[in-house]
């Protein structure tokens, strides 16, 4: 038959591996003539209970955080926030984060329309949509400015996506039920 251990064994083991050395230093310092008796006592009794204290409050190492989800969004708030600390670099000019983001987004419109800026045409075919001085700045590496990338956005905005192209209203419902040729 196996024992369980209870919480009376920590507190005993802490008061036979602290008490017998502090009453053996209490011995030693009563003998000695350092303190009284009564001092001696209450000395190993303040011992006893701070380290029986220190170790009942001791329970280890604390449980790490958990982790933070990974599971992200597209436009999710973390990705404005992070958007929003990214968008300038210490010199003032647009990060590249922001830039790759403003080329994809341009990519993807320009898509839309049949266009691919990394075919031999595309960036011809781009520039008759968008204008030349929009894709020599979406096509180039150097550092741009905020007014520069401002009117990048809006020669996009101008184009809307494919699926939010305004459509011709239907026709008036024929009055047996059918629509009308």
């Amino acid at each position: 038959m196996t024992r369980t251990p209870t919480r009376r064994a920590p507190a005993l083991r802490t008061l036979l591996t602290v008490g017998l050395p502090a009453l053996a230093a209490c011995a030693v310092l009563t003998g000695t003539g350092v303190l009284d008796l009564l001092h001696a006592v209450l000395l190993v009794v303040v011992v006893v209970t701070a380290v029986a204290l220190w170790r009942r409050l001791d329970d280890g190492e604390e449980a790490p955080w958990p982790d933070v989800p990974q599971d992200r969004r597209e436009g999710a708030r973390n990705d404005v926030s992070e958007l929003g600390w990214a968008t300038f670099t210490r010199s003032g000019a647009v990060g590249d984060r922001v830039l790759r983001r403003v080329r994809a987004l341009a990519a993807a419109r320009l898509a839309d329309r049949g266009v691919d800026l990394a075919a031999p045409d595309g960036p011809r075919e781009a520039a008759r949509i968008l204008g030349t001085e929009v894709v020599e700045g979406l096509t180039s590496r150097r550092q741009v400015g905020r007014a520069e990338v401002h009117g990048w956005l809006d020669a996009i905005d101008a184009l809307l996506p494919a699926t939010t192209a305004p459509t011709s209203a239907p026709s008036a419902p024929h009055p047996a039920g059918r629509p009308q040729p």
